[in-house]
Protein backbone atom coordinates (compact mmCIF):
# COMPACT_ATOMS: atom_id res chain seq x y z
CA UNK A 1 0.00 0.00 0.00
CA UNK A 2 1.04 3.41 -1.40
CA UNK A 3 1.47 5.49 2.63
CA UNK A 4 -1.01 8.82 2.26
CA UNK A 5 2.10 11.32 2.05
CA UNK A 6 3.17 9.55 -1.08
CA UNK A 7 -0.68 9.65 -2.69
CA UNK A 8 -0.71 13.39 -2.03
CA UNK A 9 2.85 13.98 -4.11
CA UNK A 10 2.21 11.46 -6.78
CA UNK A 11 -1.33 14.09 -7.36
CA UNK A 12 1.34 16.61 -7.50
CA UNK A 13 3.41 14.88 -9.67
CA UNK A 14 0.61 13.75 -11.72
CA UNK A 15 -0.50 17.38 -12.72
CA UNK A 16 3.31 18.60 -12.63
CA UNK A 17 3.91 20.95 -15.83
CA UNK A 18 6.56 22.98 -17.17
CA UNK A 19 9.82 23.22 -18.90
CA UNK A 20 13.15 22.46 -17.47
CA UNK A 21 15.41 25.66 -15.99
CA UNK A 22 18.48 26.45 -18.35
CA UNK A 23 21.26 24.36 -17.37
CA UNK A 24 24.71 23.00 -18.56
CA UNK A 25 25.24 18.74 -18.01
CA UNK A 26 28.06 16.97 -17.05
CA UNK A 27 29.72 13.81 -16.14
CA UNK A 28 31.84 13.98 -12.93
CA UNK A 29 34.89 12.17 -11.99
CA UNK A 30 32.71 9.68 -10.10
CA UNK A 31 30.97 8.62 -13.46
CA UNK A 32 27.59 10.82 -11.88
CA UNK A 33 25.24 12.64 -14.00
CA UNK A 34 24.44 16.11 -12.79
CA UNK A 35 22.53 19.23 -14.06
CA UNK A 36 24.14 22.51 -13.35
CA UNK A 37 22.14 25.92 -13.13
CA UNK A 38 23.29 29.80 -12.76
CA UNK A 39 21.61 30.16 -9.94
CA UNK A 40 21.74 28.30 -6.52
CA UNK A 41 19.08 26.61 -4.03
CA UNK A 42 19.60 25.36 -0.56
CA UNK A 43 18.89 21.84 -0.25
CA UNK A 44 17.58 20.94 3.15
CA UNK A 45 19.13 18.36 6.00
CA UNK A 46 17.22 15.31 6.04
CA UNK A 47 17.94 12.05 7.93
CA UNK A 48 21.09 9.31 6.72
CA UNK A 49 18.22 6.43 7.18
CA UNK A 50 15.07 7.60 5.71
CA UNK A 51 14.65 10.99 4.84
CA UNK A 52 12.04 13.07 6.51
CA UNK A 53 8.61 13.50 4.66
CA UNK A 54 9.05 17.41 4.97
CA UNK A 55 12.56 17.47 3.57
CA UNK A 56 10.89 15.06 1.11
CA UNK A 57 8.41 17.93 0.03
CA UNK A 58 10.64 20.27 -0.07
CA UNK A 59 13.28 19.20 -2.39
CA UNK A 60 10.81 17.59 -4.42
CA UNK A 61 9.67 21.42 -5.17
CA UNK A 62 13.15 21.97 -5.75
CA UNK A 63 13.09 19.51 -8.67
CA UNK A 64 9.68 20.45 -9.75
CA UNK A 65 10.90 24.27 -10.13
CA UNK A 66 14.35 23.40 -11.96
CA UNK A 67 13.46 20.16 -13.80
CA UNK A 68 10.07 19.45 -13.90
CA UNK A 69 10.13 17.50 -17.00
CA UNK A 70 12.15 14.78 -15.43
CA UNK A 71 9.40 14.15 -12.70
CA UNK A 72 6.49 15.05 -14.67
CA UNK A 73 3.16 12.16 -14.54
CA UNK A 74 5.89 9.86 -12.60
CA UNK A 75 4.96 8.26 -9.29
CA UNK A 76 7.38 8.88 -6.39
CA UNK A 77 8.21 4.67 -5.17
CA UNK A 78 7.67 4.58 -1.59
CA UNK A 79 10.72 2.33 -1.26
CA UNK A 80 14.17 3.20 -2.68
CA UNK A 81 15.32 0.68 -5.50
CA UNK A 82 17.86 -0.25 -4.19
CA UNK A 83 16.36 -0.16 -0.69
CA UNK A 84 20.04 0.81 0.25
CA UNK A 85 19.81 4.13 -1.38
CA UNK A 86 18.31 5.74 1.32
CA UNK A 87 18.97 9.22 0.18
CA UNK A 88 17.69 9.51 -3.09
CA UNK A 89 14.93 9.59 -4.31
CA UNK A 90 13.16 7.64 -7.62
CA UNK A 91 10.55 8.06 -9.60
CA UNK A 92 8.73 5.95 -11.99
CA UNK A 93 6.63 5.51 -15.37
CA UNK A 94 5.00 2.91 -17.09
CA UNK A 95 5.82 2.72 -20.71
CA UNK A 96 4.05 0.90 -23.68
CA UNK A 97 6.09 0.34 -27.14
CA UNK A 98 5.06 -2.31 -29.44
CA UNK A 99 2.89 -4.15 -27.03
CA UNK A 100 6.00 -4.56 -24.50
CA UNK A 101 5.96 -3.06 -20.89
CA UNK A 102 9.07 -0.96 -19.78
CA UNK A 103 9.54 1.28 -17.21
CA UNK A 104 11.45 4.97 -16.97
CA UNK A 105 13.36 5.65 -13.90
CA UNK A 106 14.43 8.78 -12.70
CA UNK A 107 16.62 8.85 -9.48
CA UNK A 108 18.34 12.01 -7.48
CA UNK A 109 20.27 12.88 -4.44
CA UNK A 110 19.04 14.65 -2.07
CA UNK A 111 21.44 14.16 0.19
CA UNK A 112 25.06 16.22 0.58
CA UNK A 113 28.00 14.57 -1.66
CA UNK A 114 30.68 16.49 -0.63
CA UNK A 115 32.71 19.70 -2.13
CA UNK A 116 30.75 22.84 -0.84
CA UNK A 117 32.69 25.55 0.65
CA UNK A 118 32.38 26.16 4.50
CA UNK A 119 30.05 29.25 3.56
CA UNK A 120 27.43 26.77 1.78
CA UNK A 121 26.96 24.45 4.44
CA UNK A 122 23.87 26.03 6.33
CA UNK A 123 23.17 23.54 8.44
CA UNK A 124 25.93 21.20 9.46
CA UNK A 125 25.80 17.66 9.78
CA UNK A 126 25.13 15.82 12.83
CA UNK A 127 24.03 11.89 14.26
CA UNK A 128 22.24 10.81 11.68
CA UNK A 129 21.76 13.61 9.68
CA UNK A 130 22.89 14.93 6.46
CA UNK A 131 23.76 18.56 6.25
CA UNK A 132 21.52 21.10 4.43
CA UNK A 133 23.68 22.92 1.48
CA UNK A 134 23.48 25.62 -0.95
CA UNK A 135 24.31 24.12 -4.20
CA UNK A 136 23.93 24.74 -7.98
CA UNK A 137 23.53 21.82 -9.62
CA UNK A 138 21.13 18.30 -9.20
CA UNK A 139 22.23 15.28 -9.62
CA UNK A 140 20.75 12.11 -11.39
CA UNK A 141 19.98 9.18 -13.24
CA UNK A 142 17.67 8.39 -15.96
CA UNK A 143 17.06 5.01 -17.45
CA UNK A 144 14.78 2.53 -19.29
CA UNK A 145 14.29 -1.40 -18.95
CA UNK A 146 11.62 -4.16 -19.91
CA UNK A 147 10.02 -5.21 -16.83
CA UNK A 148 7.69 -8.00 -16.49
CA UNK A 149 4.98 -6.68 -14.02
CA UNK A 150 4.91 -3.36 -12.74
CA UNK A 151 2.46 -2.95 -9.27
CA UNK A 152 -0.32 0.17 -9.48
CA UNK A 153 -2.09 0.97 -6.39
CA UNK A 154 -4.64 4.11 -6.69
CA UNK A 155 -3.09 4.86 -10.23
CA UNK A 156 -0.21 5.12 -8.99
CA UNK A 157 3.29 2.76 -9.58
CA UNK A 158 4.60 0.93 -5.94
CA UNK A 159 7.03 -1.34 -7.24
CA UNK A 160 8.00 -3.20 -10.37
CA UNK A 161 9.83 -6.67 -11.49
CA UNK A 162 12.68 -5.90 -14.17
CA UNK A 163 13.00 -8.22 -16.58
CA UNK A 164 15.88 -10.12 -16.20
CA UNK A 165 18.38 -9.93 -18.75
CA UNK A 166 18.57 -13.66 -19.82
CA UNK A 167 21.57 -13.34 -22.78
CA UNK A 168 21.15 -12.99 -26.47
CA UNK A 169 22.80 -11.74 -29.76
CA UNK A 170 23.40 -8.05 -30.97
CA UNK A 171 23.77 -7.60 -34.55
CA UNK A 172 27.57 -7.03 -35.64
CA UNK A 173 28.64 -3.92 -37.53
CA UNK A 174 27.50 -4.27 -41.35
CA UNK A 175 31.75 -3.57 -41.94
CA UNK A 176 32.82 -6.32 -40.22
CA UNK A 177 33.80 -9.75 -42.02
CA UNK A 178 31.26 -11.64 -42.90
CA UNK A 179 32.38 -14.88 -41.26
CA UNK A 180 32.40 -12.77 -37.94
CA UNK A 181 29.73 -14.67 -35.63
CA UNK A 182 27.56 -12.55 -33.30
CA UNK A 183 28.25 -13.10 -29.66
CA UNK A 184 25.83 -14.41 -27.27
CA UNK A 185 25.79 -13.32 -24.13
CA UNK A 186 24.78 -15.34 -20.87
CA UNK A 187 24.07 -14.33 -17.51
CA UNK A 188 26.68 -13.42 -15.37
CA UNK A 189 24.91 -11.74 -11.84
CA UNK A 190 27.17 -13.11 -9.21
CA UNK A 191 29.17 -9.68 -9.69
CA UNK A 192 27.74 -6.77 -8.72
CA UNK A 193 30.14 -4.97 -11.23
CA UNK A 194 28.84 -5.68 -15.13
CA UNK A 195 31.16 -2.93 -16.60
CA UNK A 196 32.82 -5.42 -18.65
CA UNK A 197 29.55 -7.37 -19.47
CA UNK A 198 28.14 -3.91 -20.97
CA UNK A 199 31.49 -3.00 -22.42
CA UNK A 200 31.18 -6.66 -24.53
CA UNK A 201 27.58 -5.51 -25.32
CA UNK A 202 28.95 -1.94 -26.49
CA UNK A 203 31.44 -3.86 -28.39
CA UNK A 204 28.37 -5.91 -30.28
CA UNK A 205 26.50 -3.08 -30.62
CA UNK A 206 29.68 -1.30 -32.51
CA UNK A 207 29.51 1.85 -30.20
CA UNK A 208 32.83 3.29 -31.15
CA UNK A 209 35.09 5.88 -29.49
CA UNK A 210 34.02 7.68 -32.25
CA UNK A 211 30.74 7.36 -31.92
CA UNK A 212 30.70 7.33 -28.19
CA UNK A 213 34.02 8.89 -26.38
CA UNK A 214 33.16 8.77 -22.88
CA UNK A 215 33.56 5.23 -22.88
CA UNK A 216 33.01 3.76 -19.56
CA UNK A 217 32.91 6.86 -17.95
CA UNK A 218 29.30 6.90 -18.36
CA UNK A 219 27.83 3.96 -20.40
CA UNK A 220 24.24 4.31 -22.26
CA UNK A 221 23.71 0.76 -22.13
CA UNK A 222 24.31 -1.69 -19.40
CA UNK A 223 22.46 -3.63 -16.71
CA UNK A 224 20.25 -2.06 -14.07
CA UNK A 225 18.14 -3.97 -11.79
CA UNK A 226 19.30 -7.37 -13.36
CA UNK A 227 17.68 -5.64 -16.58
CA UNK A 228 19.19 -4.43 -20.41
CA UNK A 229 18.83 -0.87 -19.77
CA UNK A 230 19.32 2.36 -21.88
CA UNK A 231 20.13 5.25 -19.88
CA UNK A 232 20.38 9.16 -20.97
CA UNK A 233 21.96 12.55 -19.92
CA UNK A 234 19.18 14.81 -20.48
CA UNK A 235 16.79 14.80 -17.30
CA UNK A 236 13.46 15.29 -19.35
CA UNK A 237 10.84 12.31 -20.08
CA UNK A 238 9.67 13.95 -23.22
CA UNK A 239 12.51 14.30 -25.03
CA UNK A 240 14.30 10.57 -24.02
CA UNK A 241 10.81 9.49 -25.19
CA UNK A 242 11.00 11.15 -28.53
CA UNK A 243 14.68 9.74 -29.19
CA UNK A 244 13.88 5.71 -27.26
CA UNK A 245 11.40 5.46 -29.94
CA UNK A 246 13.63 4.84 -32.41
CA UNK A 247 15.57 2.11 -30.79
CA UNK A 248 13.82 0.68 -27.73
CA UNK A 249 14.00 -2.92 -29.54
CA UNK A 250 17.54 -2.89 -28.57
CA UNK A 251 16.45 -3.77 -24.78
CA UNK A 252 14.91 -7.01 -26.52
CA UNK A 253 17.43 -8.44 -28.50
CA UNK A 254 16.61 -12.10 -28.84
CA UNK A 255 18.37 -14.70 -30.66
CA UNK A 256 17.90 -13.00 -33.65
CA UNK A 257 19.79 -9.83 -32.88
CA UNK A 258 18.79 -6.11 -33.05
CA UNK A 259 17.98 -4.84 -36.86
CA UNK A 260 20.87 -2.95 -38.65
CA UNK A 261 18.76 0.01 -39.01
CA UNK A 262 17.51 0.45 -35.11
CA UNK A 263 21.47 -0.45 -34.10
CA UNK A 264 22.01 2.74 -37.13
CA UNK A 265 19.38 4.80 -35.17
CA UNK A 266 21.41 4.31 -31.95
CA UNK A 267 24.46 5.17 -33.39
CA UNK A 268 23.15 8.50 -34.84
CA UNK A 269 21.63 9.18 -31.40
CA UNK A 270 24.56 8.46 -29.45
CA UNK A 271 26.72 10.57 -31.91
CA UNK A 272 24.61 13.64 -31.06
CA UNK A 273 26.25 13.65 -27.98
CA UNK A 274 30.20 15.87 -27.96
CA UNK A 275 31.93 16.44 -24.85
CA UNK A 276 34.67 18.26 -23.82
CA UNK A 277 36.47 17.49 -20.59
CA UNK A 278 36.84 19.82 -17.74
CA UNK A 279 38.14 20.70 -14.42
CA UNK A 280 36.02 21.12 -11.51
CA UNK A 281 36.48 23.44 -9.05
CA UNK A 282 37.99 21.23 -6.60
CA UNK A 283 40.29 20.02 -9.76
CA UNK A 284 38.88 16.76 -9.88
CA UNK A 285 38.12 15.57 -13.92
CA UNK A 286 34.73 16.26 -15.31
CA UNK A 287 33.24 15.98 -18.37
CA UNK A 288 30.60 18.74 -19.99
CA UNK A 289 27.91 17.23 -22.78
CA UNK A 290 26.87 19.34 -25.71
CA UNK A 291 23.95 17.89 -27.09
CA UNK A 292 22.99 17.88 -31.33
CA UNK A 293 19.33 17.41 -32.33
CA UNK A 294 18.58 13.74 -32.45
CA UNK A 295 15.77 14.40 -34.01
CA UNK A 296 17.14 16.19 -37.11
CA UNK A 297 19.90 13.56 -37.50
CA UNK A 298 17.20 11.48 -38.48
CA UNK A 299 15.07 13.25 -40.77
Amino acid sequence: MIPKEFLQINKKLSDLDGKNKDGEIYVDNLHSPYIQFTETFTVPSSSLNRPEMSAVHQFIEILSHYIPEAIEGTSLLPEPRPKKETGKLFFARPIMFANKQFIYIFSTDMQYLGGALPNEIKKPAQQNQAPSFETDRIYFNAKIFPVESILINSDYVEDFNSHRFRGGVFRMEADRSADSKPQRFAEIFDELDFSDLEAKIRVELGITSEIWPMGRVFSPVGIDYLALSLRFLKPSLSKIIREFRSYYSILDPGQEGVDEKVVNAFHKYLFAHETTRLSSRSGNVRWKIHFTDFVSLTE
